[in-house]
């Protein structure tokens, strides 16, 4: 039977504080000669709990491709529901993490929690390690200016626009996936054709306003000025990411795209004409030039 080292954390956004603890799983299943994995949940267990919108970081498909880039060989998402919530920590350990996924070892930072009313942390943990033979490795934090670098820092600055420190803290840009969708045609009359992308419920908005940011498809990558937001001038009510693409031409519609956010232009603003619209426009693009040189 397979024998394997699991990193235990929901990891949102993969920050340089979770990639300090996959990269040490990574590390110890070579050492042991066992599979690298992550037992995660495939919802978030806190927003599970208080009947709330998650707000995520990173979508489901992007946390996972985050995690296997670090090293790590399985990637194991659980429901969290119900029974779950209501789990003992003791059974957690003995019948998901040994009985199911036969660990030999167990990495997790030193604020974990698990089981019902996270009963259980890292004393337990390495208690349990003890009793029922596996190894435990706790990892401290990772610092960024004396703070640390967490999820709930990442999600503050994505809603301030503060795209450069987002980038730092989680070694990436913050990104936004999806495929390109028909708009009202607007940009194109004004001379700037642009893409929508629907932003998914479940994550983050960052601030509303002008981005400039990577547009990256099929192993390419465009400049471009991306506008998050309503689109108050024309008296929107939901939320888009809308894009105009420098330097390209072509339709590229129903593609599947990544949009890297790279530096906070301005917030999103009503014109009283669309003149001043397409002045305000050429202004975004010119700086988006200068800043993606």
């Amino acid at each position: 039977m397979i024998k394997r080292v699991i990193a235990l954390g929901y990891f949102d956004g993969v920050h340089r504080g979770h990639q300090k603890i996959l990269g040490e799983a990574a590390a110890q299943a070579k050492r042991l000669g066992a599979t690298a994995a992550v037992v995660t949940f495939d919802n978030q267990p806190r927003a599970f709990l208080k009947k709330r919108p998650p707000n995520l970081i990173s979508s489901k498909e992007q946390r996972r491709g985050y995690i296997l880039e670090q090293g790590i060989e399985e990637v194991y998402m659980l429901p969290f529901d119900d029974k779950m919530a209501a789990m003992e920590p003791e059974a957690f350990v003995r019948d998901i993490l040994i009985g199911t996924y036969n660990c030999c070892a167990v990495v997790c930072g030193e604020n974990y929690t698990f089981g019902v009313k996270g009963r259980g942390d890292r004393e337990m943990m390495t208690r349990l390690g003890r009793e029922l033979g596996f190894e435990v490795y706790v990892c401290s934090p990772v610092f960024n200016e004396d703070r640390t670098v967490s999820s709930t820092w990442i999600r503050n600055l994505i809603t301030e626009g503060d795209m450069k420190k987002v980038h730092e803290l989680m070694g990436r840009p913050y990104a936004i996936m999806g495929e390109v969708e028909h708009g009202r045609g607007v940009g194109r009359r004004l001379g700037f054709p642009t893409g929508n992308i629907a932003l998914d419920p479940a994550r983050l908005s960052p601030r509303y306003g002008v981005y400039a940011a990577w547009m990256k498809m099929g192993g390419e990558r465009y400049r471009c000025a991306l506008n998050i937001g309503i689109r108050p001038t024309f008296g929107l009510d939901t939320p888009v990411a809308e894009f105009n693409i420098l330097d390209f031409s072509g339709d590229i519609y129903g593609t599947d795209i990544q949009l890297d956010l790279i530096e906070f232009l301005r917030p999103e603003q009503t014109f009283a004409s669309a003149e001043e619209l397409t002045a305000q426009i050429a202004k975004d693009v010119q700086r988006v030039k200068e800043i993606l040189k």
